[in-house]
């Protein structure tokens, strides 16, 4: 499978198949993120502290149950019929949304929390299984696996805001059952592509006793998952002793590792955790940075009228646009003997994040306009240091896994890696709460105040935990071995 011709953008076949049921997947789930938070404060009523801690909640449980959807998929049915349920499930919760979204709110959230756990870990798990270990097109195939989810995430993002402005929020929620369902045909048609591929449970003959605990497994997390989300307290309690489970059967990985596995696994349960401060500050996009367009960016780019929740759409554009450049890059250092090593990659990602946050802090407090607004073109500048940060450290993260851990667990260390973002969308509401907006008699001169303090803290805090990542680097690629 992974005998193809060398080159950027050459891949085997069920990469491309991959890589458009990824960017369908994607537009429907960026699409509801997109509204989420504004319908809650615009439509629903909640204060920015319950918006913001409820979609972060929301966030975790939706990264949590991966790991679990990642087991199912190693073991029980295989990951490409795991793959398949999952779609089917999230179809369920887009339209849902779409039929009425104040009604369904949280049924909904609840299945698509399930059918995002079966989903999310399976189509990575098979792009890793068509490369050999030491193939050099991984980081390239990742980067570009990435850009799909980017694609779609794009172009929900800049349409379902406009839909919802004209046709209310249930047709804006509804486009996003629509990307689900182009998905789905999008597999049934080519499918066969997809069978060399797959989980050793894949070429088992499908047992109907493991799909219907399969399906009633899943029911029972869409409901549990809209339980918890009307209580954050024990959502976040359950969330933390879900960490620790998987953080037990990770080092239990690493103990029954054979001892050329073992450094790989540490150094990976290094970069993971380093991930979970990327992560909570990847967070603000759709919580504070979404709320601060809403109130302190004028709409327009370049004088482009922009929605408040297509901002966001930035993040999308510029990783489009990286993307390839990197894709290549990492193929040329790869033919002339050299490497920008995995550490490297996320400390500079962190570094990027800094500078995302310093630049839109520093223009919030000394360059907002005398209605205490700013242009929405220093979101353009900060939104792509952050996607070159996410780039390094989110792109690479499914790399990273695919590279540094043995294939018979491949899904679960899929999983593990997901389990980690799920605590850092915790931490990511909670600070989105430090930059909360009184609900009445607050000006926007009052509530960029708010912000740039926010912004600019985050921007110091991140450069010094870049530093320090940058200063690891030469000890975590001494351990490193392919």
């Amino acid at each position: 499978m992974s005998q193809s011709s060398s080159g950027a953008f050459s891949h085997p076949k069920p990469f491309y198949l991959l890589f458009s049921v990824e960017m369908w997947e994607r537009f429907g789930y960026y699409g509801m993120q997109a509204l989420l938070v504004l319908f809650m404060v615009r439509k629903l009523g909640f204060t920015d502290d319950l918006a913001d801690t409820t979609f972060s909640a929301f966030a975790a449980l939706v990264y949590a149950f991966i790991c679990a959807g990642g087991y199912v998929g190693d073991k029980i049915l295989g990951n490409r019929r795991t793959m398949f349920l999952g779609a089917l499930v999230l179809a369920a919760g887009y339209g849902l949304l779409g039929l009425d979204c104040e009604k369904f709110l949280y049924p909904a959230l609840g299945i698509i929390i399930a059918g995002n756990g079966l989903f999310k870990a399976n189509p990575s798990a098979l792009v890793s299984k068509l490369y050999e270990k030491g193939d050099s097109r991984v980081d390239g195939a990742f980067t570009l696996y990435y850009m799909a989810i980017n694609i779609g995430s794009f172009a929900a993002m800049s349409l379902c805001p406009i839909v919802e402005k004209h046709y209310g929020w249930n047709a804006g929620f509804f486009v996003c059952f629509i990307g689900m369902l182009i998905a789905i045909v999008n597999y049934i048609v080519f499918r066969s592509i997809l069978e060399p591929v797959g989980s050793e449970a894949d070429f088992r003959p499908l047992s109907w006793r493991n799909l219907i605990a399969t399906v009633a497994g899943t029911a029972l997390v869409a409901a549990l998952s809209s339980i918890l989300l009307v209580h954050l307290t024990l959502a976040h309690g359950i969330l933390y002793i879900a960490l620790v489970v998987v953080a037990v059967l990770y080092v239990r990985e690493i103990t029954r590792a054979e001892p050329h596995e073992r450094a790989n696994l540490v150094v990976c349960l290094i970069l993971m955790a380093e991930a979970i401060v990327f992560f909570a500050l990847y967070q603000q996009m759709p919580t504070s940075l979404n709320l601060f367009a809403l109130r302190n960016v004028h709409p327009d780019i370049f004088g482009i009228p922009v929605e408040a929740a297509s901002f966001q759409a930035l993040n999308p554009f510029w990783i489009m646009i990286i993307s390839p450049v990197l894709a290549m890059g990492y193929e040329r250092l790869s033919r002339s003997g050299k490497d920008f090593s995995l550490p490297g990659k996320f400390a500079l990602g962190m570094l990027m994040c800094c500078a995302a946050f310093l630049t839109l802090g520093m223009v919030a407090r000394y360059f907002a306009d005398s209605t205490g607004h700013i242009s929405g073109n220093w979101l353009v500048l900060s939104y792509g240091f952050q996607s070159l940060g996410e780039l390094l450290v989110s792109g690479l993260g499914l790399a990273m896994v695919s590279r540094l851990t043995p294939e018979r667990s491949m899904g679960f260390m899929m999983g593990a890696w997901f389990m980690f973002q799920s605590v850092a969308m915790v931490l990511g509401g909670e600070i989105a709460t430090m930059a909360s907006v009184p609900e009445h008699g607050i000006t926007a001169l009052q509530s960029i105040d708010i912000y740039d303090d926010l912004f600019l803290n985050i921007g110091y805090a991140t450069g010094v935990i870049g530093l320090v990542m940058s200063a690891c680097v030469p000890v975590l690629k001494k351990y490193i071995s392919d």
